[in-house]
């Protein structure tokens, strides 16, 4: 598997990255075992339709945010893009209930944002800057729809910080902790305390792809002990730390080293 990130460096952009993979017949495996993110996703299929298998979707899909592990089974010589919003992205385009979405996706066609993006990638061959920046610009003329300041300050102070629970981050910030809560759920789709647990995950998984000493990630990471990492470890991914490792399900496992582009 081939990968290309291109980072957003605009911070009010509702874009966070986006992302090309592609099948690299070499060393390809069509499974993948996928944790969640923290963001939703818009995913354009390139080249061949019904990508995904077992998903009746032709060209794209609209993704919600997942607190669940996923079983991905790809198609060969599969080619497509992920376009990771911001987590209140979905709110923030298509103005819509988020919850309805989380663990779960949607056909991107029918959507004016979604037939204009397939619309300039259904003859693409490769992604360049000039058109991840066109991408990029469409999304932002949709991107119409408020979304409260306080679930956008939670998830900037969240992003630039160690702050591991609620507490610390609406102390840190002043937001009120009955705004944030009534604001986050319906922009976001996830609890404060939800999202915070996946962005926690994310972290100590990229601490396990450099092989770091599990006992410094329970000290690190304010875990009372071992049986408290597995626990908060088996709700998101299903299995324990030491059966990702072991069974290589780990993301840096999964996928080539990417290339990754600041736009």
């Amino acid at each position: 598997m081939k990968v290309q990130i291109y980072k957003v460096k605009n911070p009010n952009s509702c874009v966070y990255e986006i992302v090309e993979i592609r099948s690299d017949l070499a060393t390809d495996t069509l499974t993948h075992f996928v944790p969640p993110f923290g963001y939703p996703e818009i995913i354009l299929f390139i080249g061949q339709t019904h990508q995904i298998k077992d998903v009746s979707i032709t060209n794209g899909l609209i993704k919600g945010l997942y607190n669940i592990s996923q079983k991905i089974e790809f198609t060969p010589k599969y080619h497509f893009i992920s376009i990771r919003l911001q987590p209140y992205g979905l709110r923030h385009l298509f103005n819509i209930n988020t919850t309805e979405l989380n663990n779960s996706v949607i056909d991107i066609q029918g959507h004016p944002v979604g037939e204009a993006l397939l619309n300039i990638t259904k003859s693409l061959d490769k992604l360049d800057v000039s058109l991840v920046k066109d991408l990029v610009s469409i999304i932002e003329q949709f991107s119409t729809y408020p979304v409260s300041s306080s679930t956008q300050a939670f998830i900037k102070i969240a992003s630039e910080t160690n702050y591991t629970t609620v507490k610390d981050i609406i102390f840190e910030s002043g937001i009120g902790l009955r705004t944030l809560q009534r604001n986050f759920k319906k922009e976001v789709g996830l609890s404060p305390k939800e999202y915070l647990r996946i962005k926690r995950l994310n972290t100590i998984e990229q601490k396990m792809s450099q092989n770091v000493n599990i006992f410094e990630i329970i000290a690190g990471f304010d875990f009372a002990d071992q049986a408290h990492l597995i626990k908060d470890f088996k709700q998101l991914r299903n299995i324990t730390p030491s059966e990702i490792v072991k069974r290589k399900l780990l993301l840096s496992d999964q996928l080539g080293i990417p290339v990754v582009t600041t736009i």
